[in-house]
């Protein structure tokens, strides 16, 4: 799964705009996130993979590696 589409599966599962996505990545990192900033990183595909786990965190999700089954 891309990072665009994990954004958008968290965002349709909570109910999230882009805008209440960068409210909540601005107050976690102490950096400045707009509803066009993080719309460009998913459509550029530079969405950071330390990006979507601080957001995953403040929406109460882990993300775990879990080995495929053959």
């Amino acid at each position: 799964m891309d990072s665009r589409t994990f954004v958008k599966v968290l965002c349709a599962q909570e109910a999230l705009t882009y805008k209440k996505v960068a409210e909540i990545l601005a107050e976690k990192t102490g950096k400045h996130y707009t509803r066009v900033s993080v719309s460009n990183k998913l459509a550029k595909d530079s969405f950071r993979l330390s990006e979507a786990f601080i957001l995953a965190d403040a929406l109460d999700y882990d993300l775990t590696l879990v080995k495929r089954k053959k």
